[in-house]
């Protein structure tokens, strides 16, 4: 692949500014770390913050964990993912409406910022700095427009494709923040909760350099999704349809016989590990397909070292034969980093993503299906809507125990290799040369193509 000097971003330098609140935004700013020389600035982060700054994200953060891992509490779960889904839910798509006006969480954001000290250790070391700043979460965003007069360079992207009215300023109208939209229904979103036009950019979410090559080429994303396809599709239906235009996209000829019979699923978690105990009911019920050869497995568990150690007791709990061990894969670091380029190193092997759908629905883009698992928040929820109406989300076709069944049958019918093929021609995969063509130009390109998008 090419390096950054090569892809034309050597020349574009900005802040990236995200928090570490679940994986998401961190996700999101370490795609586009080229433009911030591999610096991601962390806020909320006890290595950058002032200590009291630090305790107000502190307990910000105890409060997005405990809320996103509730629903596994015994009793009381159930109430807090009532209150959950209160305190983030999303106005209906339709009918289209003026939502500019400022709810309550807006105000509270105001508060946490003028009355509280949030961002205040990043508002000083942006303020008199010539570059522009891209932020992955909406709080630094805001902050830097509430308190940063001169700054007109401010970006904030959208991470998922639908969201809540607390990401746009009180003042949408008066705000200089530019937004950087994953879609086209983020974009009339934003249009609606009173940000001009002229301030919205439909760029796409920024996927891994790594796992896409050059934007000219696409030849990782290409190669990748050949392999994946003839993986998905063993019995030929969906290549008895859409044979030639594979052919055509991904430039390649498809050969007689496909050259292997496995395939592989990744199992990922959230950045809070909620969902984890999953993992072992899915690995009971396909260890005959592992001891086949049918199957193989990573277990993403991101940085938690206990969900590192509940897979590792599951995988052990198993008792694979000593042949098959490589059977499953556990993806994890100890870094966040790390993790990042493990994991995307793994999804270059991976035809089948089963998550909940959190920013990594987007990775559909790549030509990845998505397996969706249960949501947690309102969020995830359109996130959910737009995977299936893109048709690359698929659900679980039956309970979670009988996973051996019908994961095949969905694999054997040709679905899966469906839903990979429309995920790739959907969706923006673009999104991070977008975001560089835009900071060194100002402008963007718009192209018809599936391949320019």
């Amino acid at each position: 692949m090419k390096n950054s000097a090569e892809n034309g971003s050597e020349d574009v330098k900005a802040w990236v500014v995200s928090v570490q609140m679940g994986l998401g935004h961190m996700r999101a700013a370490y795609a586009l770390r080229d433009i911030a020389g591999g610096e991601i600035t962390v806020d909320g982060s006890e290595s950058f913050c002032k200590p009291e700054e630090f305790k107000l994200w502190k307990r910000l953060r105890q409060i997005y964990y405990f809320m996103s891992r509730a629903e596994s509490i015994p009793l009381v779960g159930k109430l807090v993912m009532k209150l959950l889904y209160a305190v983030e839910q999303i106005p209906a798509y339709y009918p289209r409406r003026d939502l500019s006006k400022p709810d309550w969480s807006v105000k509270y954001l105001r508060k946490l910022i003028k009355q509280n000290g949030m961002c205040r250790t990043l508002v000083g070391l942006v303020r008199n700095s010539p570059l522009p700043v891209v932020n992955t979460f909406y709080g630094t965003a805001i902050a830097i427009d509430m308190l940063v007069a001169e700054k007109k360079d401010n970006y904030l992207l959208i991470c998922d494709s639908d969201f809540h009215r607390v990401w746009v300023s009180d003042k949408p109208k008066k705000s200089r923040i530019r937004y950087l939209a994953p879609g086209t229904r983020v974009k009339n979103r934003l249009l609606s909760y009173g940000v001009p036009e002229e301030n919205i950019f439909l760029t796409g979410f920024p996927l891994p350099k790594e796992n896409i090559g050059s934007p000219e080429k696409l030849e990782i994303l290409k190669e990748d999704l050949f392999c994946r396809l003839l993986r998905l599709d063993p019995f030929r239906h969906f290549f008895d349809i859409h044979e030639r235009t594979v052919e055509y996209y991904l430039e390649k000829q498809l050969p007689r016989h496909n050259p292997e019979k496995h395939f592989v699923l990744t199992f990922s978690v959230g950045g809070a590990g909620s969902q984890a105990d999953l993992a072992q009911k899915i690995l009971r019920s396909l260890k005959s397909r592992l001891v086949s050869g049918d199957i193989k497995i990573n277990l993403s568990a991101g940085i938690r070292d206990d969900v590192y150690s509940m897979f590792k007791r599951s995988v052990s709990e198993l008792r694979l034969p000593e042949n098959c061990r490589d059977a499953v894969n556990i993806i994890y670091d100890k870094t966040l980093y790390g993790y990042f380029d493990r994991f995307n190193s793994a999804l270059r092997q991976t035809d089948l993503l089963w998550t909940k759908p959190s920013e990594l629905s987007f990775y559909c883009a790549l030509g990845i299906p998505i397996l969706m698992a249960p949501t947690i928040g309102a969020h995830e929820e359109r996130n959910r809507t737009w995977l299936q109406e893109i048709h690359t989300g698929v659900k679980p076709a039956g309970p979670i125990e009988d996973t051996g069944e019908w994961l095949f049958d969905l694999r054997a019918s040709g679905i899966l290799a469906e839903a990979a093929w429309d995920g790739f021609l959907k969706g923006r995969k673009l999104g991070v040369y977008k975001i560089e063509e835009l900071l060194r130009t100002g402008k963007l390109r718009v192209g018809s193509s599936p391949l320019e998008r």
